[in-house]
């Protein structure tokens, strides 16, 4: 595996790098924000099925050009607040609060069994400073930020940071009802660099995943072999994609997992071929 927190024998100074907890935010402000996101008039996307199971949707906050359904992922330093940002005032009041240098801002739902496929932010964008920034508006203890062997809860009532170009994760909701977080992109500036100065982990926050043995793994392709067998590819991709937010992985991946998985099933050619090309944004290595 490629970069930082590649395996799972991270410390808890090693996650650090990749999410921590920087500063609190008021459980006042955060009601009213809830009442404002859980307002029926939002219209929720999903743009990014090809990246996750089903469920991930958006909401655009803050964009190049202050629309909606501009869901690009682009440098861009003077971003235009959307029409639905101007609506939620609370929310509005709390961005502009931070003194943050914006990319962009999105809301985030993940609706409950949700799961992002393994990946890697940022590769494309400039190679400057920069950090995701997460506020839980609506968690549960089974939505989790996912790392190589750890699963981290996001608490409610905080400021949290990730560095998502720095260590292959995921993100899961496996609760019973719909995670929704504030989400910014935001270029370092010194209202940032002071919190990150200061930033924390607390190690009740941080799970350790238990590890895939060899007869899981076997079992698991097994499976997957059966399901694909029987025509039902999509569900064999969801077996072994998840597998990541379940099973510390080791030296694996899920990536690796499908290859082997359609590497024994002839008519699938094109779909392995597909997954090859995925991965080299992930894995530029062993995506060849």
């Amino acid at each position: 595996m490629q970069g930082a927190l590649a395996k799972s024998t991270a410390s808890l100074d090693e996650y650090l790098t990749f999410v921590s907890r920087l500063a609190s935010v008021d459980g006042f402000v955060l009601d009213a924000i809830e009442r404002e996101v859980m307002c029926p008039d939002i219209e929720w996307h999903e743009p990014y099925a090809e990246y996750a199971s089903p469920g991930l949707q958006v909401a655009v906050l803050m964009s190049p050009d202050g629309e909606e359904n501009n869901f690009s992922w682009k440098d861009c330093r003077e971003p235009k607040q959307t029409a639905l940002l101007k609506r939620l005032p609370v929310l509005k009041q709390l961005l502009e609060g931070f003194g943050f240098n914006i990319m962009a801002s999105r809301l985030l739902k993940l609706q409950p069994g949700c799961y992002l496929h393994e990946h890697r932010d940022y590769v494309y964008l400039e190679q400057v400073p920069r950090f995701r920034l997460h506020v839980p508006i609506v968690t549960n203890p089974n939505a989790h930020i996912v790392m190589p062997g750890a699963a981290i809860h996001l608490n409610r009532g905080y400021l949290w940071k990730l560095n998502p170009n720095s260590a292959i994760h995921s993100a899961c909701n496996f609760g019973p009802e719909p995670r929704i977080h504030l989400m910014l992109d935001c270029y370092l500036n010194e209202n940032l660099q002071d919190l990150i100065d200061e930033e924390s982990l607390p190690p009740n926050s941080v799970k350790k995943l238990p590890v895939l043995t060899q007869s899981i793994r076997a079992r698991i392709l097994d499976e997957g072999r059966q399901l694909l067998r029987g025509r039902r590819q999509e569900q064999a991709e969801d077996l072994v994609l998840r597998q990541f937010c379940y099973y510390d992985l080791g030296d694996d991946t899920t990536y690796q997992l499908l290859y082997e998985l359609y590497g024994d099933v002839s008519f699938y050619e094109e779909r392995l071929e597909y997954w090859r090309t995925r991965a080299q944004d992930v894995y530029p290595v062993i995506a060849h």
